[in-house]
């Protein structure tokens, strides 16, 4: 059984990460759909009929034949997706970047999948698009004409960004024109300005291109062009950029832009955009729930132009709108006791595409059973790992776990987690010998220094610190416990049976700044924000020892 029970929250109207939004309006029903990386399943589907209430209905690419990720690197995977309608059938586009190294110096083929019931959560295989690029935008022209909008390079050793654009035939993704350089942004024309995530609208019998620029940090902006035609030529806004909090760095909300805009029946316009709530001033160092979903509305000036947010910075309050104040956070509660198959709530994740089913809701009833596998956390690979995004900076997260380890290598537990360099745990291990005796591990891991010329690498750019606490029964169900604040993190636990388990006094092994959840090691991104999980793993060798949860909880503000 799966409860919800509301707090209090405006803007954004997404809490937690869920980045790059596009939104979408068909009859009286709105949807957006964000970016995922390398989580399964993969683009998020979130309905609502007043753009205060949102319901995740599923995801776009829930197959392997969709989204097939071994091995992908963090922070690669699905990029930012497109969601629009044409004739009685959706389309989402996406880019899947399953390879994200230095050796790779091209973008991937970008693509899309369709359905006609957006609600049957069933979409189809990948169509792809001939050309090389990211943050693909489908668009029909009037005269029936489709055309294929994104972000590319000029070439593999400047990397000089642009917006690119061809005529593509819908039915198999063939071009059918040449790819052309329609826009270079804004910003100076240099590797640094990043022109992406490209829109085309029709409004008024004139064509726009919204656009993002400035990177993904604090210069993160959107500007809109107009033009005579789909593929311009541009005439540039002289109000851009139209979204940008980043001339002001102590505004409560940053990084805004990747911005998508929607007319409502009665006429009205709204947009969406991603934006990240530093939790102090200027501060950027703890922002660990990443880039989340807001709104706000869209007007015209006289000039035809669009204004963004009443030409306000990004806010969590949405001012001169008649859309109510509603809460977005809720205390989620699951004690996985009314399921009857190995399907469970959408708002939960694999880390890449499963091998093989690795959980069960039907071996022990009234229980999420997970069978370990050989990978462990950090591996960059598919462990035995169940995430759910962290929804609020003060939440609580709390599981009960029964298992019984028969060596120093089998090990569960619940962890914080953003990406294989970053993530922090306490588990249940055994003994080096057996014999039943059990420990509270406890792994913490931060990014590290460097310290004279000594630069760091991917092999020395994190500090692990790992400590143990014996337990003192063989058996006896263990509670876990995550709790977050604004800028650390505190992991605990209590020890006992079932019936005295919630009387028994938390104990808490670590606090950490979490620091370590917001600013990833070298040669990393934080593209993502931080969920909570639960794990088994045989810590490099196959598991035969079941770990058991008997419920998950958070509870936001908690």
């Amino acid at each position: 059984m799966t409860l919800a029970l509301t707090l209090d929250s405006i803007n954004p109207i997404l809490p937690g990460w869920n980045p790059d939004p596009t939104i979408l309006r068909v009859g009286s029903d709105y949807f957006i759909a964000t970016s995922t990386f390398e989580y399964f399943p993969g683009h998020p589907i979130y309905h609502s009929t007043n753009l205060v209430d949102w319901e995740l209905i599923g995801h776009a690419l829930n197959k392997p034949s969709q989204l097939s990720l071994f091995g992908t690197p963090s922070d690669a995977g699905a990029w930012a997706p497109g969601l629009r309608y044409h004739n009685g059938t959706f389309y989402l586009t996406s880019t899947v970047r399953y390879v994200y190294t230095y050796e790779l110096r091209l973008f991937p083929r970008s693509f899309f999948v369709t359905t006609t019931d957006i609600f049957s959560n069933e979409w189809s295989d990948p169509v792809y698009f001939d050309a090389l690029g990211y943050d693909a935008d489908l668009f029909w022209d009037i005269n029936g004409d489709v055309y294929n909008t994104w972000s590319g390079i000029n070439n593999a050793i400047d990397k000089i960004y642009g917006i690119y654009q061809n005529k593509i035939d819908i039915t198999t993704g063939n071009s059918l024109t040449p790819a052309e350089l329609i826009f270079t942004g804004t910003l100076p024309d240099n590797s640094s300005a990043r022109p992406e995530g490209p829109h085309i609208y029709l409004i008024n019998s004139t064509y726009y291109l919204l656009i993002a620029e400035g990177g993904s940090g604090p210069a993160h902006q959107s500007t809109i062009q107009r033009g005579p035609s789909p593929s311009g030529p541009w005439e540039n806004n002289p109000a851009n950029p139209i979204l940008f909090n980043g001339a002001n760095l102590s505004l409560p909300v940053q990084y805004t832009g990747h911005a998508d805009i929607v007319q409502a029946p009665s006429g009205e316009w709204w947009g969406v955009a991603l934006g990240v709530r530093p939790q102090t001033e200027g501060d950027f160092d703890h922002i660990q729930l990443g880039r989340e979903t807001f709104l706000f509305p869209v007007t015209f000036d006289s000039d035809g132009w669009p204004v963004f947010n009443h030409g306000l910075p990004l806010s969590t309050e949405i001012t001169g709108v008649e859309l109510p104040d509603k809460a977005h956070l809720s205390t989620f509660y699951d004690d996985f006791s009314s399921s009857s198959s190995s399907i469970f709530d959408n708002s939960y994740y694999f880390l890449r595409t499963p091998y093989k089913p690795f959980h069960s809701l039907t071996t022990r009833p009234g229980f999420l059973r997970l069978l370990g596998n050989a990978y462990a956390l950090g591996d960059r690979d598919s462990p035995a790992l169940i995430l759910r995004k962290q929804t609020s900076y003060a939440e609580r997260f709390e599981t009960v776990l029964d298992f019984m380890p028969n060596s120093n290598l089998t090990e569960a537990g619940a962890t914080v987690f953003y990406g294989d360099f970053a993530h922090n745990d306490i588990g249940v291990m055994g003994g080096a010998n057996g014999g039943g005796e059990r420990f509270i591990v406890t792994r913490l891991i931060r990014p590290a220094e460097q310290v004279g010329p000594w630069a760091l690498t991917t092999t020395n750019s994190t500090v692990t610190t790992i400590t143990y606490t014996p337990l003192s029964t063989k058996s006896d169900p263990v509670k876990l416990v995550i709790v977050g604040n604004s800028t650390s993190y505190s992991l605990g636990f209590s020890e006992g049976t079932y019936t005295d388990l919630d009387a028994v006094e938390i104990t808490y092994t670590a606090t950490f700044d979490s620091v370590s959840m917001s600013v990833m090691p070298v040669n990393d991104f934080f593209f993502k924000g931080a969920s909570f999980g639960v794990y088994n793993t045989g810590n490099g060798r196959p598991s035969l020892t079941p770990a058991d949860f008997k419920y998950w909880k958070q509870v936001p503000g908690g």
